[in-house]
């Protein structure tokens, strides 16, 4: 164990960590004679105008280093990312893997491949970096904060910017496998590039490659294996849809009768309930594969003239696996010949002498559901079907991208680019082994036939189901109740653009040496997606799938931007360097008409090596396909505690209940899984939103210690309007804690099960979360960077590298009228995101001599308490450390042999139990951002011809 002193500070400099950002690293790497630059937050192209926004870059070697295979793992590790969507997103999940800068959210973060917008996976506006490989990656730029005026919509948080290497020549292969220690989790990538010079004028590259990584459930980690739950770790944590069946049947409030019982081996009911373990059966790390394509060319038509173009395609097909389907608590009419019934089952469903609050139907409701005879008995069913194995979900993605254009210089010093870039992206899903509610009425209303058990209605081949006992469901009564369903997703991107940049010689300070330089441009982009589901998930007949969306729309967006940088004063006593720049878009959305963004700042360095920089912008998102044109259906949200459960409901809140639909209170039960359904959708009304950011910043870079470089900078990001849904324990505080009044917004639109009073069931049932700009998110903190390079190149080299980032403060107020929650240095339910530390780092060491390097690195999360809306017995997550080291040789010129461990030490994630009341929450831990799979080795090599 590390303890304080000296030890560990030794210790902890021997095992530090791989890759870290350096933000004072150029915008740009050094160009080669005919090499573009590439300039990320600035189309202006001057080397000696640096920028005031910090930029963090990541070399290909330090991608190597680690054995990334897809790029959110080394993005999300760092400490500007909090973890997305990823590798171990089982649930929620839709297989795609996402970056997120300072937690702001995945469709706030611009993702760029060499300057120009990828294309979205889905309607969600988000990019499936998945769909990026690594094997032409020279480096990934990170720019953190706004940068709409350069870039436009969705650079909120910041731009992620893969920088493509288009000048390789030769042949290189790549390869390597990866395993976890436990044997599991295999991991296989290989790639093979080419590249070839045309004459004098151009070069092509094309680059090819395969990955692979096999699925780990949390059953394969005995840790992570049982659902616990989160107020003792000790008790289940898991569902009441178990196995063998349980049912909710209509009690008082005292619980002398009814309330959920199960059934016993012997035909009898229990209320001793055993709750179903969900976790064994769901994934710690997603099954992935993925084909891809990648050519990039360019020719220098004349002089001044280069034309270039790029395309790419990649085939990513991703697994998901969820507990078994169940029949979750929906209220099914019993007919009480029912032949599977016990006597005990007749006596609990039937007899309202003993009692009396059993809803027995008198036949009114027959024409709107058949089952609803007069004497049949309503009772709430909860039967997990485990014999499906699990549900089953298939991602597979096709996603291709077009860009080309023309490119030179017009005269000295003027640099044009006229380009246009199609993209589109299919995603294809398949959602298996769920059940139809319909089926499942008509196969439960069973009646005595002549032959045996038969359905009262036998129309489609009815199956009798039998889950009144404790032996498994047949595969010919399973059969006739499951349903797969299918959802195809299209999306299409067009952008067409033109820039010039260059120096305006007129404009120049009498103190400087240099001239002012500009950029001005206009581009067109055109968004459209398209959700087709099959008729069965539209009309929401699937019990845990819900309600599919169908989902057409399109929008456009005409804009116009400029942008402007100065020098002031240079190399003057007491001012080396004084810089401002500037910049403006103006865009008219075909959605929310015009928005303008704008930034404007500069950079002050008082002597050579010392620079102090500030800037602030405005940024926008404007709302995307999903949000716009999503119809408002049923689905699942999450919620710990109902206000009207339990047996001690105050009877102003027990008046409220009744209102909204609950036959009575008092054995209302808790939300299964803490899980309840919603009422969510898109709205066209939605405008966009506005986001001011602010960062101040010191870099230190003096000549004498050219190897050395320190930054330190300050951010501060507030967005107003952001588009959300409102949290289902916001409209549940807002309606029995603020309102307490049925007739109110917030409680008018709760609506509870007629039978069991809860807020699961069909999807009439639920609580309203429907979009609204009606959201706020404030955050800032600092960025801190270091890094020492030293000794020879040829002999031993060394080097150092730290980023930190601390998070002074993350509030997030879902509306203008509810509590503002502080989610820096928490986890739970109230901010419903990923634990986020205040401290987070990344420090690596990289030792070298001749041709063997030695890298490690140490990722550190700073401890976390529990939320103001949770109450566990795990308050407070303790600091987390990982230790991953990487041998790589050169055997020779173009032979690299890497070898290496992750996660060294085999540190086990926390246990904080299944009901934190967070989203991300599964296997008892959050897997996104603690390592469940454990310790891992991987081997690689490079070879390049």
């Amino acid at each position: 164990m590390l303890r304080s002193g000296a030890a560990p500070m030794i210790l902890s400099m021997a095992l530090v960590a791989g890759p870290a950002f350096s933000q004072s690293e150029p915008q740009a790497a050094a160009p080669e004679a005919e090499d573009t630059i590439i300039v990320t937050g600035s189309r202006i192209q001057r080397p000696d105008l640096e920028a005031s926004s910090p930029v963090a870059v990541l070399s290909a070697e330090q991608i190597k280093q680690v054995n990334t295979v897809t790029v959110e793992q080394i993005l999300s590790s760092n400490p500007q990312f909090m973890a997305g969507f990823g590798g171990s997103s089982n649930n929620p999940g839709d297989g795609s893997a996402t970056v997120d800068l300072r937690g702001l959210g995945e469709n706030r973060t611009l993702v760029l491949i060499d300057g120009k917008r990828a294309p979205f996976y889905d309607t969600s506006g988000a990019v499936d970096v998945n769909s990026i490989p690594t094997a032409l990656i020279k480096r990934i730029d990170v720019l953190t904060g706004g940068a709409s005026a350069v870039y436009g919509s969705d650079a909120v948080a910041g731009v992620v910017n893969f920088v493509l290497d288009d000048r390789f020549e030769g042949l290189a292969a790549d390869g390597s496998s990866q395993i976890s220690s436990r044997g599991d989790g295999a991991l296989y990538n290989i790639s093979l590039t080419g590249g070839i010079k045309l004459g004098d004028r151009g070069n092509l590259v094309v680059s090819g490659g395969y990955s692979k990584r096999n699925g780990v459930y949390f059953g394969a980690r005995r840790r992570n294996a049982t659902a616990l739950d989160s107020s003792d770790l000790v008790s289940s944590g898991g569902s009441s849809n178990g196995v063998p069946t349980l049912f909710d049947i209509p009690g008082d409030e005292d619980g002398t009768v009814g309330g959920l019982q199960q059934v016993q081996p012997d035909g009898s009911l229990s209320s001793d309930v055993e709750l179903y373990n969900f976790n064994p059966v769901n994934y710690a790390q997603l099954p992935f594969e993925r084909y891809n394509v990648m050519a990039l060319g360019r020719y220098e038509v004349t002089d001044g003239v280069e034309a270039y173009g790029r395309f790419s395609y990649s085939h990513v097909k991703v697994e998901t696996n969820l507990a078994p389907t169940a029949t979750a608590g929906f209220g099914f009419n019993l007919d009480p010949s029912n032949p599977f019934l016990s006597d005990a089952m007749r006596a609990a469903f039937f007899d309202q002498v003993a009692n009396p609050f059993l809803q027995i139907n008198d036949g009114s409701d027959v024409a709107e559901d058949p089952t609803a005879r007069a004497g049949t008995s309503n009772i709430g069913i909860r039967r997990r079907m485990v014999e499906t194995g699990g549900r089953l979900s298939t991602y597979t993605t096709n996603n291709f991208q077009f860009v080309g254009g023309l490119r030179g210089q017009i005269g000295d010093g003027l640099n044009y680019d006229l380009f246009a870039q199609y993209g589109q992206s299919k995603r294809d899903t398949v959602l298996r082994n769920d059940l139809s509610y319909t089926a499942l009425q008509q196969a439960l209303d069973v009646v005595q036939g002549p032959n045996g058990p038969q359905c009262f209605d036998p129309s489609n081949g009815c199956v009798p189901l039998n889950i009144f006992t404790t032996t498994p469901v047949t595969q010919q009564q399973l059969a006739f109740v499951l349903r797969n369903a299918t959802e195809n997703t299209k999306t299409t991107q067009f952008i067409a653009g033109g820039s010039l940049a260059g120096d305006i010689g007129f404009l120049k300070s009498p103190w400087a040496d240099g001239p002012a330089a500009f950029s001005i441009g206009a581009e067109y982009r055109r968004e459209k997606g398209t959700t087709k589901v099959d008729p069965l998930y539209a009309s929401g007949d699937l019990i845990y799938y819900g309600q599919g969306q169908n989902i057409s729309g399109k929008y456009d967006v005409k804009e116009l931007y400029a942008e402007l940088k100065m020098p002031l004063v240079q190399e003057r006593p007491g001012i080396y360097a004084l810089n401002v720049e500037g910049g403006y878009r103006y865009s008219d959305y075909s959605t929310v008409g015009s928005v303008h963004t704008y930034k404007f700042g500069g950079d002050y360095a008082p002597i050579n090596g010392v620079r102090l920089r500030g800037i602030y912008q405005r940024a926008v998102r404007a709302p995307n396909l999903y949000e716009l044109y999503s119809p408002v259906v049923a689905a699942t949200g999450s919620l710990q505690v109902d206000p009207c459960a339990g047996s001690n409901v105050p009877a102003d809140i027990a008046a409220i209940c009744i209102a909204q639909g609950a036959p009575t209170v008092g054995a209302i039960a808790q939300p299964i899984s803490g899980q309840v359904n919603i009422f969510t959708g898109g709205n066209q009304n939605l405008h966009e939103e506005k986001a001011d950011t602010v960062t101040l910043g010191l870099v230190v870079n003096p000549p004498s210690l050219r190897n050395f470089t320190f930054s330190l900078d300050y951010y501060r990001i507030k967005i107003k309007d952001a588009v959300d849904d409102t949290p289902v324990f916001v409209t549940m505080n807002q309606c029995y804690n603020i309102d307490k009044d049925p007739n109110s917004a917030a409680c008018a639109g709760i609506v509870r099960n007629p039978v069991t009073g809860g807020l699961s069931g069909d999807t009439t049932i639920g609580v309203p979360s429907q979009l609204g700009n009606v959201a706020g998110i404030k955050t800032e903190g600092l960025d801190i960077t270091a890094s020492y390079r030293g000794g020879s190149s040829e002999g031993f080299n060394y080097s150092i590298n730290f980023a930190g980032t601390y998070v002074f403060s993350f509030k997030k107020q879902s509306d203008p009228t509810s509590p503002v929650y502080e989610c820096a240095g928490t986890f739970g339910g109230a901010c419903d995101m990923e634990p986020l530390p205040e401290w987070k780092h990344v420090l690596d060491l990289n030792l070298g001599f001749k041709g063997f390097t030695l890298n490690s690195r140490w990722r550190y999360l700073g401890s976390v308490k529990q939320d103001a809306a949770t109450d566990i017995l795990r308050s407070k997550i303790g600091g987390y450390s990982y230790f991953d080291e990487t041998l790589s040789v050169n055997v020779e010129d173009g032979v690299t042999f890497r070898l290496g461990v992750l996660n060294l030490f085999d540190k086990k994630p926390p246990i904080v139990g299944d009901t934190v009341g967070a989203s991300a929450n599964g296997g008892s831990t959050f897997p996104n951002t603690y390592d469940v799979i454990g310790r891992q080795f991987f081997a690689g090599a490079s070879i390049k011809f």
